[in-house]
């Protein structure tokens, strides 16, 4: 099983995330362009993390997303409770959510028109992050 070994990883690894998926041609400007902000809690660690999208003039700098750890300035349309492994086995495409969600291992509200729409934008990032895992020598969190 994959394991943080403390807050302090998990936070670095999962702003990476973002970063890889703000970087990604397929997901970071399709995600902005979704205008569906999200809110990230994460149990286990008591963890609140918040992303939207970037404000367009920052598209010029290659940012479309933008995010912050614990309360913000706007209100998620998705929200997402879930421990930092399967967080962690969701972005690495080993999670499928919405059976996550059946088990017990997360919650998730808002439109489900937009979950389900949202869903597949990110499968690109799956091997991206899981490329990036490997590379940074943190085999430990590969699922």
């Amino acid at each position: 099983m994959s394991k943080f070994k403390d807050t302090d990883e998990f936070k670095r690894i999962f702003e990476q995330i973002f970063q890889l998926m703000n970087e990604h041609p397929e997901v970071g400007k399709t995600l902005r362009d979704a205008h569906a902000p999200h809110r990230f809690e994460i149990t286990d660690l008591g963890l609140e993390f918040n992303v939207t999208a970037a404000p367009q003039s920052d598209e010029k700098k290659g940012r479309y997303l933008k995010w912050v750890w614990g309360p913000c300035d706007w209100e998620p349309v998705i929200q997402m409770k879930m421990a930092s492994d399967v967080a962690n086995r969701y972005f690495q495409g080993k999670e499928n959510i919405m059976l996550a969600v059946a088990m017990g291992r997360a919650k998730v509200g808002g439109p489900m028109s937009t979950l389900l729409k949202l869903a597949p934008v990110t499968t690109p990032i799956h091997p991206v992050y899981r490329a990036w895992l490997k590379a940074e020598g943190l085999d430990h969190l590969l699922a």
